[in-house]
């Protein structure tokens, strides 16, 4: 059984690195084989758009460090993410790698895989856009059972769930119940509200001076990363665009013309 640590943070023995290391030291008293990454020491580029991971089913054409790190979670039973939270966000790093997560997430190698999460903060109300990036990057690999407790629990409790096959969120209560944020859009009709990372759609209400969000269990079903929607949105939406692209190479590429040099560019 192995448990891997992916460290988001540049700081060498920083608070990120440490709490994750006390988490797999938590799963290494479990029994786990364990090995931790800092990810900052890998050379991850930007997604250059060229879709070829989609049309062509295939890993990343980047020649970088992207595709072993994707490797190596995807050879792990169990993986814990820390990552720090800067001006309301995780680091580049990680938001580099959610880019490049098109290939894994249609790839399905990691789906599922145990998670937790790891993300240290100076000021409390300052992280919401942090928990939902490191949900997103979890959640679209396939990853299940973020949870936020004490460094070593959490790293006994991915172990355990390992074992168990028990994959049920373990952290504290939210609001949504598949990525368990407490993040909300409002939509339209001012009566419906929906997680922005999951979107799981509800219905909100105020009770003795208390906000309650209702879910229908098909609501939840429909969440956005289930394996049925990323299979759905994968054929229908993204792969169809192949199609699309071949057709109208010719007249893009002169359309493009008369941007070239533009600005000197």
């Amino acid at each position: 059984m192995k448990v891997l640590g992916l460290v988001g943070s540049v700081r060498k023995l920083g608070n990120t690195e440490i709490l994750t290391k006390e988490a797999l030291m938590g799963a290494e008293k479990e029994g786990a084989e364990v090995s931790i990454l800092r990810l900052t020491d890998y050379d991850v580029k930007a997604c250059r758009g060229c879709a070829a991971c989609l049309l062509q089913e295939r890993d990343c054409v980047i020649e970088d460090d992207a595709n072993a790190l994707f490797a190596t979670m995807a050879a792990s039973d169990g993986i814990i993410l820390g990552a720090p939270c800067y001006i309301l966000e995780a680091t580049a790093i990680v938001k580099q790698l959610i880019d490049r997560g098109f290939a894994p997430m249609q790839q399905g190698k990691l789906r599922g895989k145990v998670g937790g999460v790891i993300i240290p903060y100076a000021t409390r109300g300052w992280t919401q856009n942090c928990f939902q990036q490191t949900n997103t990057w979890l959640l679209s690999l396939g990853v299940v059972n973020r949870e936020i407790e004490r460094a070593r629990l959490l790293g006994k409790r991915v172990v355990q769930a390992i074992k168990t096959g028990n994959h049920q969120y373990q952290g504290e209560a939210g609001i949504c119940p598949v990525c368990h944020d407490r993040n909300l859009r409002v939509l339209q009709d001012m009566a419906t509200v929906e997680c922005p990372v999951c979107a799981v759609r509800g219905t909100l209400q105020v009770q003795d001076g208390k906000i309650k969000v209702s879910f229908t269990d098909e609501a939840i079903k429909r969440h956005r990363w289930s394996e049925q929607n990323l299979r759905r949105h994968f054929n229908y939406h993204l792969k169809p665009s192949k199609d699309f692209f071949m057709r109208t190479k010719r007249e893009r590429k002169e359309m493009a013309e008369k941007y070239k040099g533009y600005l000197g560019m």
